[in-house]
């Protein structure tokens, strides 16, 4: 099992720009492979990194969706194997680590949670950027997490925030 790292807090507080420090510092050191994960809808981490992404697993996820539509899906293939066929394209390799991006918000989030769970023993440490707030904790998308980082800046607002944050870790037993 991967050591899972994910971070956690108010927006705008820097939970991206710690996540970079994070990866970089572990490919530096060489501690990978690392899975990196951006779970925020307001995908950006590629940013940090210096990572181009081409497709999300939102804008697979909508691509599935017009293709059932449709009736494009490849004949001979299943609805299943083609969607893990498209899922397996979002998946960046970098020389360092590699990325799933999440994209957008709402079916993407289970999505999300099975490709990190397929890919998760391929790797020494997954890191994962999470969207300001609860969402990930409160749906249950997080995969087993062993460290959570709880961002804030100094303000009442971001204290309150990651107070309610580890609050929810332990009702869920996370």
């Amino acid at each position: 099992m991967p050591h899972t790292i994910a971070v956690a807090g108010k927006g705008g507080v820097g939970k991206t720009t710690t996540c970079g420090m994070l990866i970089d510092y572990l490919c530096k050191k060489k501690k990978g492979p690392v899975l990196v994960v951006d779970a925020d809808a307001n995908s950006n981490l590629n940013e940090v990194l210096g990572v181009e992404v081409e497709t999300s697993l939102g804008q697979i996820r909508e691509e599935m969706a017009q293709a059932e539509l449709k009736g494009t899906i490849p004949k001979g293939m299943t609805k299943a194997d083609y969607a893990d066929f498209k899922f397996n394209s979002a998946l960046i390799e970098d020389d360092d680590f590699d990325m799933l991006v999440m994209g957008c918000y709402c079916y993407v989030n289970g999505v999300l949670k099975t490709q990190v769970d397929k890919y998760a023993k391929n790797y020494s440490y997954i890191v994962m950027d999470n969207e300001a707030g609860l969402e990930h904790v409160a749906r249950g998308t997080l995969p087993h997490v062993d460290t959570m980082l709880l961002i804030s800046d100094c303000s009442r607002r971001g204290i309150q925030a990651v107070a309610r944050i580890a609050e929810m870790i332990e009702e869920m037993n996370l």
